[in-house]
C-alpha cells in the first residue's frame, strides 16, 4: 500500500517546485523530504519527479499520483473539520440508557438544557434498568448509563463511574397496616407479609436487607411497574421496598404509606462511561455531576 505521508510530500513538492521549499513548508529538513521521495519511488517502481534547471517537475507516473494525493488531502481536510465539529460539540449523537424512576424524575431537566446548549447533537434514550443499561454501554449502543448500585449489587468494575446521590428504600404499606402509624418500621416485623418487588436489582436488594432481618421475604408479586407496585399494596395484596425516588417518579396513591426502615437502606445512583466516551457523553456526564 502505498504511505500517504510520502504522497503529500510528492503533492508539497509539485506544488511549490522543489524539495527545498516543500521541506519548508512542511517543516521537515530536506535529507528527509528526499528520502521519502526516493522511497516513493522505490514502491512505485519509475522515477516520479526530475529536474529541469532549478526546478523540480512530475513525471507521467509522478502526476498521476499527485492527482490521488490532492484527493486525499481534501478528504483529511473534511477529516479534520468533522473531528473539530464533533469534539466542539456542533455535530454527533448522544444515546443514553437509564433507569425508569430517574427518567421520570431527574432526567427531563438536565436533558432539556443539553439540547439547548448543543442543538446539533442528536440524542436518544432508552429507559431500561441498570443491568442491561449496562449490557448496551459494553457493546457500543449506548454513549452514557444512569444506573444504580447498593451493597447487593455494586456498580460495574469495568468501566468508569461517577456517584451521582442516594435514594432511600422505604417500606410502602397499606394504610390499615398494623404498622403503619409507626415513625419508622424493622425489617424483621415484615417476615411475614407477602412482598411485591421489581428489578433484579431491586429484588436483590430486598432479599439482602430481609436477610439482615433474619428472614427469607416471600415475593408473591413481581413487576417494575411502580403504580401496578403501589396499588396491590393499597388493596392490600402484599408491602414492598420502593425508593423515594420510585414514589416521586408515580401519581399519589391513596390507600398506601410509606415508612422508613430502621436502619435505613440506600441505593447509590451512578453514570457509567465506556474507557474512550464520546465528547458528547463526557459533557454530559459533566453536566449532570455539576447541576444535581
Amino acid at each position: 500500500m502505498i504511505d500517504v505521508e510520502r504522497l503529500l510530500i510528492l503533492r508539497e513538492v509539485a506544488r511549490h517546485g522543489s524539495k527545498a521549499a516543500a521541506a519548508r513548508a512542511l517543516q521537515l529538513s530536506e535529507p528527509t523530504v528526499a528520502h521519502h521521495l526516493r522511497a516513493l519511488e522505490r514502491r512505485a517502481g519509475v522515477p516520479l519527479t526530475f529536474r529541469a534547471g532549478r526546478v523540480t517537475r512530475l513525471t507521467a507516473t509522478g502526476e498521476a499520483l499527485v492527482a490521488h494525493a490532492d484527493a486525499i488531502a481534501a478528504s483529511l481536510e473534511d477529516a479534520e473539520r468533522a473531528l473539530h465539529h464533533h469534539s466542539e460539540l456542533r455535530v454527533g449523537t448522544l444515546r443514553i440508557a437509564a433507569f425508569t424512576s430517574f427518567c421520570a424524575t431527574v432526567l427531563p431537566r438536565p436533558l432539556a438544557q443539553f439540547a439547548r446548549t448543543y442543538p446539533g447533537i442528536e440524542i436518544g434514550l432508552e429507559e431500561t434498568e441498570t443491568d442491561p443499561a449496562l449490557a448496551l454501554l459494553r457493546e457500543g449502543s449506548a454513549d452514557l448509563v444512569i444506573g444504580f448500585s447498593d451493597a447487593a449489587t455494586p456498580p460495574p468494575l469495568d468501566m468508569p463511574t461517577t456517584p451521582l446521590g442516594r435514594d432511600e428504600y422505604l417500606a410502602i404499606l397499606p394504610e390499615t397496616h398494623p404498622l403503619a402509624s409507626r415513625p419508622a418500621v424493622d425489617m424483621a416485623a415484615l417476615a411475614d407479609e407477602r412482598w411485591i418487588s421489581g428489578c433484579i436489582r431491586c429484588r436483590t436488594h430486598l432479599v439482602a436487607a430481609a436477610g439482615e432481618a433474619g428472614f427469607e421475604p416471600h415475593i408473591a408479586f413481581v413487576t417494575e411497574d411502580y403504580i401496578a407496585a403501589q396499588r396491590l399494596i393499597a388493596e392490600g395484596l402484599g408491602v414492598a421496598l420502593l425508593t423515594r425516588m420510585a414514589l416521586d417518579a408515580s401519581p399519589a396513591i391513596p390507600g398506601i404509606v410509606a415508612v422508613p426502615t430502621r436502619a435505613a437502606t440506600y441505593r447509590d445512583i451512578f453514570v457509567a462511561l465506556p474507557a474512550s466516551p464520546a465528547p458528547a457523553a463526557r459533557a454530559f456526564a459533566e453536566l449532570l455531576v455539576t447541576g444535581l
